[in-house]
């Protein structure tokens, strides 16, 4: 594997929480934000990096909020979509005028792509990896959804979290070799006395009570104007392609690539993706 390019530690405030990122590559490339999914963290993207900073490009990957060294929210908030999609504004803001390239994977896929409707003018390129808009909900799916999402919220005591035991599982989950998970399961955890503990808030498991409607996601899908880059993974979720083929009219015009690997397949085999990245952005 090739050796990690230059790495630069940020932080961010939003709204008095700290926001930790880390960026690779020069910093007079030009720069891509990259947001990564849920229960991961900006260390998702570092085998990306290492493909993509010799072609030229700079990396730019928060930790979400309650993710990786990101502080937590206060005892009386969340973790809902809006929050999230608010706090990207936020960041976006603090990069300066010039529009951004956004790159999502999973859920970040879907907040890049949500900011890409609501701020048009923002983006100057889109590219959703595994991810096609807002999750959506009918209304007569209203109640139950507060229901489950109400329930949720019963509080988690933290318990000491068994390394090895948690290495297999996310491999097991995530379909990837242990050895390309380690550094994003790492830093997602702390070492104390008393053994290894999740440094990702436990509150981020909840379920949100509420979903867009249908009607609503596709609106803001359709307010999208950035060249738009989609990449489905060959063995990643069904469900996703299944969508692809009912596309609002906002991702009619998006370039599809069927990429290599599972749903983490930006992780499993960087190069390829970095390729059709590199191919989409400077088609000359």
């Amino acid at each position: 594997m090739a050796p990690l390019p230059p790495l630069m530690d940020r932080r961010f405030t939003l709204d008095g929480l700290e926001l930790a990122a880390q960026q690779w590559g020069e910093p007079s490339a030009p720069q891509i934000l990259a947001l990564h999914g849920w229960l991961d963290n900006s260390e998702s993207f570092a085998p990306l990096a290492r493909a993509l900073t010799p072609l030229g490009w700079q990396l730019l990957a928060p930790d979400w909020p309650g993710h990786g060294h990101s502080g937590h929210r206060g005892a009386a908030s969340d973790y809902h979509f809006l929050d999230y999609l608010y706090e990207l504004h936020q960041l976006i803001e603090q990069l300066g005028d010039r529009p951004v390239i956004l790159l999502g994977h999973s859920m970040g896929g879907i907040l890049a792509t949500l900011y890409a409707g609501v701020y048009p003018e923002r983006v100057s390129a889109l590219i959703s990896i595994e991810a096609l808009g807002p999750l959506t909900a009918g209304a007569e799916e209203t109640a139950e959804r507060l229901r489950q999402g109400f329930a949720s919220r019963r509080p988690v005591v933290p318990k000491p979290v068994n390394l090895a035991a948690a290495l297999r599982a996310r491999s097991r989950i995530n379909e990837l070799d242990q050895a390309i998970l380690e550094p994003m399961v790492m830093r997602n955890l702390r070492a104390t006395e008393a053994g290894w503990y999740w440094r990702s808030d436990p509150r981020v498991k909840r379920l949100s009570p509420w979903r867009m409607s249908p009607e609503q996601g596709e609106a803001i899908l359709n307010a999208i104007t950035a060249p738009t880059l989609v990449m489905l993974a060959q063995k990643g979720f069904s469900t996703l392609k299944e969508r692809w083929q009912h596309r609002p009219a906002g991702l009619a015009g998006a370039t599809l690539v069927n990429a290599p690997g599972g749903h983490h397949g930006h992780m499993s085999a960087p190069e390829a993706y970095a390729s059709a990245i590199h191919r989409f952005l400077r088609p000359d």
